[in-house]
């Protein structure tokens, strides 16, 4: 890819004004969490586990409430190396696949088009960026929306859920998650 192509896109996208998502999108919830270092969905549900330094929370995405909390760092069965915590509440007996400090990923994409991309712009900045039908984030068809972006904290994890109702956006300090 050329530099002046780069240059243009960075342009674009720095140019993009910050906004609320788009309908049918709205933020379902947020919680400020200290030390977050990872957040996984549970398979089989849209309930966020959310991993920090003080504990555990569970997160119903659909209406943002906590559900569970415990308060232990050094919980039995934590395995950071394979990026997989235990689930609490509703959630115990489960195995939960994370994404944040240490690796992972959430899913990025809907089975009816909408896209996150997070990109690191201007660094150390990550923002996120949302856009509908496949479209890339750099779109100039009204289908891209630049959503918010870490500052003051440090990014960990971004994705949607299993059912595509939601999406989440994670730092090292607060948890905001999106619904439609």
């Amino acid at each position: 890819m050329s530099e002046t192509y780069q240059d243009k896109l960075r342009e674009i996208l720095e140019r993009m004004p910050v906004s609320d998502a788009p309908a049918p999108w709205s933020v379902i919830g947020s919680s400020a969490v200290g030390g977050l270092t990872a957040v996984g969905f549970v398979p089989g549900t849209d309930d966020l586990l959310v991993v920090s330094r003080q504990g555990r929370g569970l997160f119903d995405t659909r209406t943002g409430e906590k559900l569970s909390r415990d308060y232990e760092e050094f919980f039995e069965n934590r395995d950071q190396s394979n990026l997989t915590a235990p689930g609490i509440g509703r959630a115990s007996g489960s195995i939960v696949p994370l994404a944040g400090l240490y690796g992972g990923g959430l899913s990025r994409v809907t089975s009816d088009g909408w896209t996150i991309e997070v990109i690191q712009l201007p660094w150390p900045r990550h923002v996120l960026y949302l856009s509908s039908n496949y479209k890339p984030c750099y779109d100039n068809s009204g289908s891209a929306w630049k959503i918010c972006d870490d500052r003051p904290c440090e990014f960990r994890s971004a994705g949607f859920s299993p059912s595509g109702r939601a999406f989440v956006f994670a730092t090292s300090c607060e948890l905001v998650i999106y619904g439609r």
